[in-house]
């Protein structure tokens, strides 16, 4: 296993979409704390937002970052500027970065170089800086599927939840 920074293996996306374009937005405020996935956007609606992502990317709320808000785009779309839009290089596998960002650890690094008093924001040089041990990709694989099973049990808990809640 190597030790390496996430700016060594992931990277900023800085892509730029006209404004006003009829892809899905999202906002800081559709980013669910401690979640992976994306649940909620918008759709038709006029925006400002011009900076643009794409399905697999990781989009980082890199304002308060101690709400940890950090999930996988499951479509191309546009989003605020508040948010760090994040794609993995080589030696990295795109189906792991989702679960490397969305950590304890990671958060409180972001917190730690965050800067700004009443609204602070953490710069990508900033989380590019943190230090992670990564196995070959064979084995980044194999701890990807492990954790998307888990996801997918989440999701599935949730909805028998939500369900028993609507039976009640």
């Amino acid at each position: 296993m190597a030790r390496v920074r996430l700016g060594d293996v992931a990277r900023e996306v800085r892509k730029r979409t006209l404004e006003g374009s009829d892809l899905p937005t999202v906002g800081l405020e559709h980013l669910d704390p401690c979640e992976v996935e994306l649940t909620r956007w918008d759709e038709g609606v006029e925006t400002t937002f011009t900076k643009g992502f794409e399905k697999g990317q990781v989009l980082f709320g890199r304002r308060r970052a101690y709400l940890h808000k950090a999930v996988v785009a499951p479509f191309n779309g546009v989003c605020s500027g508040d948010i760090t839009v994040i794609a993995a290089g080589d030696g990295l596998s795109p189906r792991l970065l989702p679960f490397i960002i969305q950590n304890d650890a990671l958060f409180k690094h972001a917190v730690e170089k965050s800067a700004g008093s009443l609204s602070p924001r953490v710069k990508w040089q900033g989380l590019a800086d943190f230090e992670i041990e990564l196995p070959c990709i064979q084995a980044q694989e194999g701890l990807a599927d492990v954790l998307w099973a888990a996801q997918e049990t989440k999701r599935r808990y949730k909805r028998l939840l939500a369900t028993c809640d609507d039976v009640v």
